[in-house]
């Protein structure tokens, strides 16, 4: 009987495997959520009002990044670095480190249950699940353990963090540590899902590993990623049959 390749599969999280509460009306951006968590566990009235404050600069800050790069003015890389910075230091000044990962922690139930639905019917028994994220570790680690309870096996995370050791991860980085991962384990294949033109870098840091590598795009957000995809679903409710059986 013939066995089925191990595959490495490396999901994005906010928008992929993410839909969340209000993240939902902002592209499955888990900092969405993990800002609304900060306001419903301030302290007291005058740090809840300065979480305001430090929310609607940041949203100012969104609109004018967005702004530039429709002038054709920076990259998405620099948009999605400052926005996650500020709202990384906006959380820092407020809350310890105990807080910070307790502020992650309700973010689980946010996880796509149609992502995870589909995964459990496609993963194989030697299948590895990796999450590289510019999403924060809290809510990585919190997620991880749901979904990893109902995949049945362990799942692997790799995210930003509020300390100053490491600080936000851009595309380089991200590929640095999919490198140092693969350093300890090398899968037959692996399959890249995301929504974002991101993920075409990671398929292709993947395939400059050497190892054979398909992308798989849930409701891409740019043109580039869908012209790139080996699959385009729409959403997780088109996932039917493993979209790429073993040969």
């Amino acid at each position: 009987m013939a066995v089925a390749p191990a595959t490495l599969w490396v999901c994005d999280f906010d928008g992929t495997l993410y839909r969340g509460g209000m993240a939902r009306f902002n592209d499955g951006i888990s900092n969405t959520d993990l800002f609304v968590q900060a306001l419903w566990l301030a302290k007291d009235g005058r740090q809840r009002r300065r979480l305001f404050r430090g929310g609607w600069a940041i949203y100012r800050l969104h609109l004018r990044l967005q702004r530039e790069m429709r002038a054709g003015e920076g990259s998405l890389g620099d948009y999605d670095a400052a926005c996650v910075n500020a709202i990384r230091e906006l959380l820092r000044r407020e809350f310890g480190p105990g807080d910070l990962w307790r502020l992650g922690e309700p973010l689980a139930g946010g996880v796509d249950a149609r992502a995870l639905a589909a995964l459990k019917r496609w993963l194989a028994p030697d299948d590895r699940i990796l999450i590289l994220s510019k999403a924060f570790l809290p809510v990585l680690v919190a997620a991880s353990v749901r979904i990893s309870a109902v995949l049945e096996r362990p799942v692997e995370v790799i995210g930003n963090r509020f300390s100053d050791d490491g600080g936000l991860l851009r595309a380089s980085d991200k590929e640095r540590e999919l490198h140092g991962f693969l350093a300890d384990w090398r899968p037959d294949r692996a399959i890249a899902v995301g929504d974002t033109e991101e993920d075409v870098g990671m398929r292709d840091a993947l395939v400059r590993e050497g190892i054979p590598t398909r992308l798989l795009a849930v409701a891409p957000k740019d043109a580039r990623l869908a012209a790139a995809a080996d699959v385009v679903l729409a959403n997780w409710r088109r996932a039917g049959e493993h979209p790429f059986p073993a040969e």
